[in-house]
């Protein structure tokens, strides 16, 4: 699906759609939907009545409305809560009605529960209303003042809950709706507003309600994702589709499942040491020459001698082992356990001292975060992926920058996935850094010595094979083929719990379970 802007655009599938920029931006959006895409989809100007939130149900004499959200952030046990309230007054300050309600959890937020509880409350009221909101969200009377005071602008699309803000812009048109926003300071002793605060927080211990999220929609046209309203930047959410998609086909390249099943390594902790990469394309970060390291290092593109006799069989005997201690292939997993030793070069020990002080920078990091027991560090250093001794195989996805799912997975007992990658991060950077430094530049300087002994120029490497030597080309593997992965109904259901739960939804992926990614089923209403 093609996302244009002025300059540019950006794609989340292969499903050609072109998108209007008029006014009516999402109107149009549906209807060339309908023109242009092949999808099943469905198109009503209204979400049908008998599905909605009850309207109507406040009586003429409402002169003002306190309205207070409540947002309950996830923790280790409990996933993210909204919920929000209103109680509804007379001129004489005698209380009508009140309700509360918990929300959908969809793209949770402090500011959601805010505006949800402004939208209910106004879905209650009767037609041709004049009313007076209070409360305590001074964002949501600056937000109003932009979104629903002032004439419509297409920007108003790029802001997170536009579709509440067009909901609650259009429930004004179609009830003659006349309102005024006040502030009432938080946590002060106005007795409506601590009350219509308290009903909030009671909110969360009642059922979510079974209804659509959809029912709280009073917007003309929406785009929604597996029946789910997607509220956010548009272009955003396709650029995130767009980035998963590569990330899952990267996940699949067969020089990974070679290794071992996928479901071994924690991916989207992966990606995320991958984006902390600053200004890998750039030439400006002063030390490019790292960043690639890293990459081909990932990817095992370093050109070792095994992948140099690989490529280039004419060249480098298939029958040469590792230059400097002659008695195993110089792979990738020999750099750091080639036993050949200088006064600057140890690889092997240089690799588990550097392992060793990876392993317990991450463990000061995480003692430093809440207190744990002794069991907490005996477990985390027990862990196979620091088994430098042998090395174990973890230990070698590790030095790689693959990061052991066994090793988050304990770690996500004590702390959050995201507290986790944002620790281990810099600390795996640290440790490429040392083994760039300290094995590999070292490594370089001896090689290229016992190329220039071998006869082995750099001319000579340009030059292609001759015709007496094509003949011993071996073939090598094929480490950039693609497995078909992720079934459609895994695909919706990995984004639509992005969508439940908040956040990124790199996070909530489960790269493992699938093969192949189906075209994206978005429908429009």
């Amino acid at each position: 699906m093609g996302y244009p802007t002025r300059n540019a655009k950006v794609f989340a599938a292969y499903l050609p759609i072109t998108l209007s920029t008029s006014w009516s931006y999402a109107t149009s959006l549906a209807l060339v939907h309908l023109t242009n895409s092949p999808l099943s989809a469905s198109f009503t100007l209204s979400f049908p009545a008998k599905d909605r939130i009850e309207d109507d149900v406040l009586p003429p004499s409402v002169q003002s409305l306190y309205t207070d959200g409540s947002f309950r952030p996830a923790n280790d046990s409990l996933s993210s809560s909204m919920a929000s309230a209103w109680i509804a007054l007379d001129d004489d300050g005698f209380i009508l009605e009140s309700s509360s309600m918990h929300l959908p959890s969809c793209f949770p937020s402090a500011l959601r529960s805010e505006i949800y509880a402004v939208l209910l409350g106004l879905s209650a009221l009767s037609h041709d209303s004049s009313i007076s909101i209070y409360t305590d969200c001074s964002q949501l009377i600056s937000l109003w003042t932009r979104l629903v005071d002032s004439p419509f602008s297409l920007k108003l699309l790029r802001e997170p809950n536009h579709l509440l803000w067009l909901s609650i812009r259009q429930l004004i048109i179609n009830r003659n709706l006349k309102v005024d926003l006040f502030k009432v300071p938080a946590h002060g002793d106005d007795i409506y507003n601590i009350q219509a605060n308290s009903l909030a927080k009671d909110a969360h211990s009642s059922l979510q309600p079974t209804i659509s999220p959809l029912a709280f929609c009073y917007a003309p046209c929406l785009l929604t994702f597996n029946s789910l309203p997607i509220d956010m930047n548009i272009r955003h959410f396709l650029c995130s589709i767009a980035d998963a998609r590569a990330l899952l086909s990267f996940c699949s390249l067969a020089r990974f499942t070679a290794l071992s099943s996928p479901s071994l390594f924690d991916w989207a902790g992966i990606y995320f040491c991958l984006s902390q990469i600053k200004g890998f394309a750039s030439h400006k970060n002063g030390h490019p020459e790292f960043w690639i390291f890293r990459i081909k290092l990932l990817l095992d593109m370093l050109p070792t001698l095994t992948t140099l006799q690989q490529r280039k069989p004419y060249l480098y005997s298939p029958d040469w082992l590792c230059p400097q201690c002659n008695l195993a292939p110089e792979d990738l997993n020999h750099l750091w356990t080639c036993p050949y030793i200088l006064p600057d070069l140890n690889p092997c020990l240089t690799h588990h001292s550097e392992i060793i002080k990876f392993r317990d920078s991450c463990l000061s990091s995480f003692l430093s975060l809440k207190p744990l027991d002794a069991t907490f560090q005996t477990g985390f250093s027990a862990l196979d992926c620091w088994n430098y001794e042998s090395p174990s195989p973890s230990c070698l996805w590790l030095t790689r920058g693959l990061l052991p799912a066994h090793l988050t997975a304990f770690l996500n007992q004590h702390f959050p996935f995201s507290v986790i990658y944002k620790c281990i991060s810099p600390f795996l950077n640290d440790f490429q850094v040392a083994l760039y430094s300290g094995i590999w530049l070292c490594r370089n300087v001896l090689f290229h010595a016992w190329e220039e002994s071998q006869g082995i120029s750099a001319a000579s490497k340009l030059r292609g094979p001759s015709i007496n030597s094509s003949s011993i080309a071996a073939s090598s593997p094929n480490h950039n083929s693609s497995l078909a992965t992720v079934s459609q109904d895994s695909w919706i259901s990995w984004i639509s719990s992005s969508i439940i739960r908040g956040g990124s939804w790199i996070s909530h992926l489960d790269f493992l379970r699938r093969l192949t990614v189906q075209p994206l089923r978005i429908s429009f209403w």
